[in-house]
């Protein structure tokens, strides 16, 4: 018996299977409806998700603060609409918790941090192999990377805390453009940005700051000979030590958020 149905209405393959029927109708003309320009709305949204996100992990925001949309819309001169998607999509990662029809930013806890720490070091490890595996046939892609530990070189010397956290973000975002692998980077972005907030509080310290510095130093290095597994075990360290300072900083961020 055929397949092929003879009484179609249209040219499409008509597709008979039981009592179902699949009619693979006008293929080419859909495919052309769906590639229409990206209407303002869509940049936008993307725009304010990560204006949101970056505020979230500036330090600024208390846990357990109520985000409204009306407020961050007025703030943030848009529309509810695009407000209320970024805070949907943040909330589904992590960044905030849903409270009713409100969102909240939630307080971590010290095993949200085992746990976070714990996806990291898969992520980060596997993220720096292959910014690595890059910089061995792009040696150039290392300029952003080795501009941006000069920049904390300098902030550290000059005990300037704001441009040494500022020049730690940069060397992140650095080797991470070399990542080819783009599902990989947001992956690592979302988990590091979890814990921005403590990060930050522990990178104002000076003593810190030679310890970063050090680990971003060698890093690079390891990048520049082509040792991948080298530099993952230095970035496994890296995070561990990151760990232990996120710890130690909870108790100091929790009795701030509450005075």
């Amino acid at each position: 018996m055929s397949l092929f149905h003879s009484n179609c209405p249209r040219p499409s393959v008509c597709i008979q299977y039981s009592e179902y029927r699949v009619v693979l109708a006008g293929v080419a003309d859909d495919m052309t409806h769906s590639l229409q320009k990206i209407q303002r709305i869509d940049l936008l949204g993307e725009r304010v998700y990560h204006r949101l996100r970056a505020y979230l992990s500036s330090g600024n925001v208390r846990w357990g603060e109520v985000l409204r949309e009306v407020e961050l819309a007025t703030r943030l001169g848009v529309s509810r609409t695009p407000v209320r998607e970024a805070l949907t999509r943040l909330a589904s990662e992590g960044f905030l918790e849903a409270k009713g029809r409100s969102f909240a930013v939630p307080q971590l806890t010290e095993e949200d941090i085992e746990e976070i720490s714990e996806l990291r070091v898969l992520l980060e490890t596997g993220a720096v192999r292959a910014a690595t595996l890059a910089v061995r046939k792009a040696p150039g892609g290392l300029k952003a990377v080795e501009a941006a530990i000069h920049r904390a070189s300098k902030a550290r010397d000059s005990g300037n805390a704001e441009d040494f956290i500022r020049a730690n973000r940069e060397f992140r975002a650095a080797w991470l453009e070399l990542v080819p692998n783009r599902r990989l980077v947001h992956a690592v972005e979302i988990y590091a940005g979890l814990v921005r907030s403590l990060q930050i509080l522990s990178l104002g310290n000076p003593s810190r700051q030679a310890v970063v510095l050090e680990n971003m130093e060698k890093i690079c290095r390891e990048m520049k000979a082509g040792d991948a597994d080298a530099a993952a075990s230095t970035m496994l360290n890296y995070l561990d030590i990151a760990r232990a300072a996120m710890l130690q900083s909870l108790p100091v961020i929790a009795e701030g958020q509450a005075s």
